[in-house]
């Protein structure tokens, strides 16, 4: 019985995976804000965390959460009957802060973990992200 609960525990823990973004500045004053990296870890559960590390070091943090969309569907033979669900892409959000900078971030990912989105600053600074 350990054994099972054991390989359970690490079966669980090996599902975080840790990935990057590619981050592409969309106007002057995203170019003007240097490079900008983004991680998040893939948990397998739609959401999980965000780190975003800003051209002058600055780190921000957040959690970003997909809302899959489903549709479910019946059948009926007799006395039999069945269940079938399935899961679409749907969108995803979150806010990363720091100590002076906050940035929101909107797309839509797949059911497979990969998508694409917009992030913007307060201040109007713009980029594309896919990952």
């Amino acid at each position: 019985m350990r054994w099972i609960v054991l390989v359970s525990v690490l079966a669980l823990g090996a599902c975080a995976v840790e990935d990057t973004a590619d981050v592409f500045p969309l106007n002057a004053e995203a170019k003007s804000a240097g490079p900008v990296t983004a991680t998040f870890v893939r948990t397998g559960t739609g959401r999980g965390p965000v780190t975003i590390r800003m051209g002058d070091g600055e780190i921000l943090r957040g959690e970003y959460r997909v809302a899959f969309n489903s549709s479910t569907t019946t059948a009926f033979s007799g006395p039999y009957w069945a269940n079938a669900t399935e899961i679409g892409d749907g969108p995803v959000q979150f806010v990363a802060t720091g100590p002076k900078t906050q940035i929101l971030c909107r797309g839509f990912s797949s059911t497979l973990g990969h998508g694409n989105g917009k992030c913007q600053t307060f201040d109007g600074a713009l980029w594309a992200i896919s990952w």
